[in-house]
């Protein structure tokens, strides 16, 4: 059964993989709504991170904001099928790469180079991209509950050649001693960790819970240190792939750290705020004393 699942869902994947991609993103628009509408808890977690994030929007604001936030991530769902299965000269014709001579300067340094790819946009795009330039690069990931879905994403993050480094201890050591060799590394920095894992850092003006391994990586060869954001342009235009550096994780002070990787993160979701996935309870975890946003 879960061999006959998994071909099931590639097949439809791939139909949607080879759809032009506007048909793909204005199809997950809609999903992406009625998920919205059926699901009460996402839209409540949604709705409280927004409240939180940008407490000078209007209540007017606000819902249209979670309802354009609500589109932008469903379209992610269809898309990611272009990124899995779609053509590759398509894909590649449909990528704007901005300010790609920082990370060919820093990867020349041969320290290593960490690429933060907060969740916004379509980071799946990333995965594309990277090891056709870079053909040693890696990427960390969270491995998902779900079996089926795991087996899904993880080769077929691997299809072009990204090397994947689970966040358990194996993973982690895999991780280090990829960046001692000079290496690229990819890490999706803004997941909510474990308390033991974690400092608490100012996100959009309040507490956060923020994972002290991005700083470890950093701090271990002195690696270079850049923000990688995929934004989605309009009209099925495809993706802007844009490099920016990243200050201050070289600090010895692990809040410090963060409170940079933080500040950074908050920066690229201000140019395209719905694109952010808002469904994550990213405030799920408040030091003793702080109320929790999302109630009980």
């Amino acid at each position: 059964m879960f061999q006959f699942k998994l071909h099931l869902i590639r097949f439809c994947f791939t139909l949607f993989g080879h759809l032009p991609l506007r048909w793909s993103q204005a199809i997950g628009a809609l999903l992406g709504r009625a998920v919205l509408s059926i699901n009460k808890k996402r839209r409540h977690i949604i709705d409280c991170n927004l409240n939180t994030c940008f407490p000078d929007k209007t209540a007017t604001e606000l819902k249209h904001l979670a309802q354009t936030t609500a589109a932008e991530n469903g379209k992610w769902v269809l898309e990611s099928a272009h990124a899995w299965f779609g053509n590759p000269e398509k894909l590649k014709a449909g990528l704007k790469i901005k300010n790609p001579e920082l990370l060919k300067a820093a990867y020349r340094e041969e320290k290593g180079v960490l690429i933060i790819l907060p969740h916004l946009g379509n980071w799946e795009m990333l995965n594309f991209y990277l090891p056709q330039e870079y053909p040693d690069c890696a990427s960390m990931y969270k491995p998902l509950d779900s079996a089926l879905a795991e087996t899904l994403i993880a080769e077929q993050r691997q299809r072009f050649g990204t090397l994947m480094f689970g966040t358990d201890i194996k993973g982690v050591k895999q991780a280090f001693r990829h960046l001692k060799k000079g290496k690229l590394l990819v890490i999706l920095s803004d997941h909510l960790p474990s308390r033991a894992a974690g400092v608490y850092a100012p996100f959009f003006g309040s507490p956060a819970l923020t994972g002290k391994l991005t700083h470890s990586l950093a701090r271990h060869n002195h690696s270079a240190t850049l923000l990688a954001t995929v934004i989605r342009q309009p009209q099925g235009q495809g993706f802007e792939i844009e490099f920016s550096p990243v200050n201050g994780l070289h600090s010895e002070d692990p809040i410090a750290a963060a409170t940079h990787l933080n500040a950074a993160i908050e920066q690229a979701i201000r140019k395209a705020p719905a694109q952010y996935q808002w469904g994550y309870t990213r405030f799920g975890k408040q030091p003793k004393g702080v109320r929790n946003i999302y109630g009980k």
